[in-house]
């Protein structure tokens, strides 16, 4: 699988407009809209009419994942939002969205509200709303600020493992055994990343154990890998690459 670098998104788009939110968007409504993004990507691959092939599919998904990962970060999105005003850019709000578009949302907004879904997963979502609404600014800074500073000191080490694995003559495999040891080594635990990325600990967890069933689809695998993948600072095609073929392989012999 080879994912290019020219995407299917409207390079006018910003990171707020990839997601459909205005500049004001409070963290909590842009996980939201992260989430209807990847329902609607889900609803979309298991519909019969659907044109997307794969690789443009996982080049939205990386799309709609580094805009979720970059304005859940209070102090990258600052930083954009700097650049977006230096550029004077203007940040269109749901409003002004095209009627066809917005219609394409309330659309898609009905069709996940008849979607079943278990209890559990409704159950936790609310959970992580409140959670995510509960943290103040200089908590989401302070969080982000230790990652960083995880991700900087540690550099050295997994350059060092990434060297071992090569002059043992291996390929570096993005697994989950390689990514909880990286996670490891960077001395970040399960639920400082599930703090970063407003994801449940136990979805985290099961990517590293590659246990699947704990996901309702690969969309949403592949959604939450990117985001484990980029708050570790990893090259996050590389780990979509790796990481969904071991997951393909596991299906394929499930399949028989």
């Amino acid at each position: 699988m080879t994912i290019h670098k020219k995407t299917s998104v409207n390079i006018e788009e910003n990171l707020y407009q990839i997601l459909d939110v205005p500049n004001t968007a409070s963290l909590a409504d842009i996980r939201k809209a992260y989430e209807g993004k990847l329902e609607d990507a889900h609803l979309e691959a298991f519909a019969a009419y659907s044109l997307f092939p794969e690789e443009e599919s996982e080049e939205k998904l990386l799309q709609f994942s580094h805009a979720y990962i970059t304005l859940a970060n209070p102090i990258a999105r600052a930083k954009y939002d700097d650049e977006l005003n230096q550029q004077n850019i203007p940040v269109k709000k749901k409003s002004d969205l095209p009627e066809r578009k917005a219609k394409k949302i309330k659309d898609s907004n009905k069709k996940i509200t008849k979607k079943n879904k278990s209890e559990e997963k409704v159950k936790v979502s609310k959970k992580e709303a409140q959670v995510v609404a509960g943290q103040t600014l200089k908590e989401r800074q302070n969080h982000y600020m230790k990652l960083s500073a995880k991700n900087e000191h540690s550099a050295n080490s997994i350059q060092e493992y990434y060297n071992t694995i090569k002059t043992g003559g291996s390929k570096i495999t993005y697994n989950g055994a390689v990514l909880q040891q990286i996670r490891k080594m960077k001395s970040i635990s399960i639920s400082e990343l599930a703090q970063i990325t407003c994801i449940r600990g136990a979805y985290l967890k099961a990517i590293e154990e590659e246990d699947f069933s704990k996901f309702t689809s690969e969309i949403y695998l592949k959604g939450y890998l990117l985001c484990y993948a980029e708050s570790m600072n990893l090259p996050t095609e590389n780990v979509l690459e790796d990481y969904i073929r071991v997951y393909k392989n596991s299906t394929r012999s499930e399949n028989g």
